[in-house]
């Protein structure tokens, strides 16, 4: 006949409850970074390139990159992004101010922003070599520009899947808490 020890069953209790309030925590904390690693690599996929800034500033270890993760509680908080100052127009998109003037020139398709060229227009001008402005810039028109929304995108895709995550990570706590059942 087996015996049950009333002290023991209170001590295995006590420290399964004590264990898996650590475990717990710690998958909040696994959940957490998973998801945010996601949003990320998706932000990364979809962020539109030019010359690959905003590209790399949404890699972890970039110093532009954001990846904070607050725990509080039964809540997780992670917020993820970058630093770059354009970033926001190119997620939200944003209007151009008619009439406002660029300076740069074009170089086959693509326009190349230069803070010097309407400086070098006014000294032509100066020089009285009746310059073209549109040699130094361009004007813009006013027009709306949409934006790519690459991290809200990638946010709503990971917040579509966040119960597998959930899951998986139940799955292999219950693992560890109860390896043998």
């Amino acid at each position: 006949m087996a015996t049950v020890n009333k002290k023991d069953l209170e001590r295995q209790y006590r420290r399964l409850k004590k264990q898996s309030k650590r475990e717990i925590e710690a998958a909040m904390d696994r959940i957490a970074r998973k998801a945010g690693f996601q949003v990320l690599r998706g932000a990364q996929d979809r962020a539109p390139v030019r010359d690959g800034v905003l590209r790399e500033s949404l890699m972890i270890g970039n110093p532009d990159n954001i990846f904070d993760l607050i725990l509080r509680g039964t809540k997780a908080e992670i917020t993820v992004g970058t630093h770059l100052e354009y970033a926001r127009y190119v997620e939200e998109g944003f209007t151009q101010r008619k009439g406002q003037f660029v300076p740069g020139h074009w170089d086959n398709e693509k326009f190349i922003y230069d803070p010097k060229a309407y400086v070098q227009f006014l000294y032509d001008q100066a020089a009285g070599k009746n310059p073209n402005i549109w040699d130094y810039g361009m004007i813009l028109t006013g027009k709306r520009i949409p934006g790519v929304h690459y991290l809200a995108r990638s946010e709503a895709e990971v917040e579509s899947i966040m119960d597998e995550l959930v899951q998986e990570e139940l799955d292999e706590l219950a693992r560890r808490l109860f390896p043998n059942g």
